[in-house]
């Protein structure tokens, strides 16, 4: 997969292009882009991802929109698709201030040679989103483009999107938001140095820190799963998520304590899935009272991992 994050970038050859901005890549992109790589097989045509590098809402109001999914990740999973073209450009003023017409030429024909267009059913774009599924429809009319337009995947009734995920997360659902996502969430990042509480408590943990662009789960402990950079083998453990109110912490804080493992992973890339939510962040009295409380959140984890399906 070639990947361009400049508008200068000129596709070598006709596209069929997947509009959106795909934060998450979760069932409903998944179906949005696995329709153009199918409609680019039948047309021998490229398959091209067209997205941003950040929701264009934060270029109006910083921070408004938290990321499912940090850059690294979002090409990963779109990689995985078997995309051939991923354009990401951030979005930036010369974006915003492009009507839904000139974007129209200018990106999609000019520079895609887009033979045909796939996205969904609420998709909008060009300068204050004034365009419309039904303004794209007469655009690709008019310039011989073919067009498909997708409908809503739904869970349970449920339209699948970015923000429902979200607010399954903020709620402490990560069944819910794996449902939607098609995978667990996962929250990756570089290991970094902690205060070695967990460690004197006989609990080592893994320390990271989370970006503020990321959305950040309920607060509480998580039955996880744990990836380690250029390692197949995966491992289960327990995440904390929170800002650890024993010991007075502050701001936000994951740490996650892995079984059975005992090697430093000090600036070694962890992602780390959440697969259930087993209790709220709690302030205890002791650190002994603590320590009880992590060792049955340990038993808890491994009974769930006893009695179910999950496969490492």
């Amino acid at each position: 997969m070639k990947t361009a994050s400049s508008l200068r970038f000129v596709s070598p050859k006709q596209t069929v292009v997947a509009l959106g901005c795909f934060d998450g890549v979760h069932l409903g992109h998944e179906a949005v882009i696995r329709a153009a790589k199918e409609k680019a097989m039948e047309l021998n045509c490229l398959c091209a991802v067209w997205s941003f590098a950040t929701p264009p809402r934060n270029f109006f109001s910083p921070n408004s929109v938290t990321m499912l999914t940090d850059p690294r990740q979002k090409q990963a999973q779109i990689r995985r698709l078997g995309v051939d073209l991923y354009l990401c450009p951030a979005f930036r003023q010369e974006i915003a201030a492009c009507s839904a017409e000139d974007f129209f030429q200018a990106m999609l024909l000019d520079k895609l040679q887009a033979r045909h267009i796939v996205c969904g059913y609420n998709y909008t774009f060009g300068a204050g989103g004034k365009g419309t599924v039904a303004l794209l429809k007469a655009l690709c009319e008019a310039n011989g483009i073919g067009l498909t337009v997708l409908p809503p995947v739904t869970l349970n009734g449920i339209p699948v999107s970015s923000s429902a995920i979200r607010s399954a997360l903020s709620e402490g659902r990560p069944k819910d938001a794996a449902a939607m996502l098609g995978r667990p969430y996962s929250l990756c990042g570089t290991v970094i140095d902690g205060q070695k509480l967990a460690r004197d408590l006989g609990f080592p943990t893994c320390n990271q820190q989370l970006s503020p662009d990321m959305t950040v789960p309920a607060y509480g402990v998580y039955l996880s799963r744990v990836r380690i950079e250029n390692r197949k083998k995966v491992f289960w453990g327990i995440t904390n998520i929170g800002n650890r109110p024993t010991v007075g912490g502050c701001g936000v804080h994951t740490e996650t304590h892995i079984f059975d493992f005992s090697e430093s992973l000090y600036g070694k890339l962890l992602c780390v899935e959440l697969i259930d939510f087993l209790r709220p962040e709690t302030p205890f009295p002791s650190l002994e009272a603590l320590s009880a409380q992590i060792a049955s959140d340990i038993r808890t984890a491994k009974a769930i991992i006893a009695k179910t399906s999950f496969h490492c």
